[in-house]
């Protein structure tokens, strides 16, 4: 355990450990995973939560563990937690506290107890982004955006930002299908849809409508 705890982060040790005489293999040398015995889970004190922080928190440990109920001093990740879960919870707790967290506290403070404390007295959580409407006639482009813009007025032959992609298909495609599905995709994503013209040498961005997206699709078989 001490060894472990020297090169791992506590999120990735292991929280139960079985001593083998030797490892079963199978007929081709590799560990045999069936032969292994199923690990003796110890149940850990049960402890409930003090304060309407700590309840408001063990319930959505539980709810994303898919548990009854998890007792605040235990870790998420032991109780079969993960990074993917971590991310989730994150937002349901920004969400429920009302003040910003980022995953490092999920790792940095894993059981409800220390996570409460950790994130106690934070500054409230950054209001929604919510769509401008009406949207104004030229929308100015981001950091990187203005970055792209220049590096292609720079030199317009360049292919930095061009992405190839190949794929090898095996068996019959439905080739209507897999444009209805690029246009799909294309529509749903603004982003792919913008282009930067610019008036005086000043870029925007400039969305072009969702109708247009089958015609300016370049379809070459």
């Amino acid at each position: 355990r001490a060894s472990v705890a020297g090169s791992l982060p506590e999120y990735m040790r292991p929280s139960v450990w079985v001593v083998l005489e030797e490892m079963p293999l199978n007929s081709a040398g590799k560990v045999d995973r069936r032969s292994l015995p199923d690990p003796e889970l110890g149940v850990a004190e049960y402890v409930a939560p003090e304060t309407p922080a700590e309840e408001t928190v063990a319930k959505l440990f539980a709810d994303l563990l898919g548990v009854e109920r998890v007792s605040v001093v235990e870790s998420f990740f032991d109780l079969g937690g993960n990074s993917l879960a971590a991310m989730r919870l994150v937002a349901r707790v920004s969400d429920a506290l009302g003040v910003q967290v980022s995953v490092r506290d999920v790792f940095d403070a894993p059981s409800v107890r220390e996570l409460v404390v950790a994130v106690s007295g934070r500054r409230p959580a950054l209001p929604p982004v919510r769509a401008v409407s009406p949207r104004p006639g030229r929308v100015p482009l981001s950091f990187a955006q203005q970055r792209m813009w220049f590096i292609n007025r720079l030199d317009s032959s360049s292919g930095m930002y061009n992405i190839p992609l190949v794929l090898r298909v095996v068996g019959d495609l439905d080739v209507d299908a897999l444009r209805a599905a690029v246009v799909d995709v294309v529509v749903r994503h603004e982003v792919l849809r913008t282009t930067f013209p610019d008036v005086d040498g000043v870029p925007f961005q400039l969305v072009h409508p969702a109708g247009e997206v089958a015609e300016r699709l370049d379809w070459v078989v």
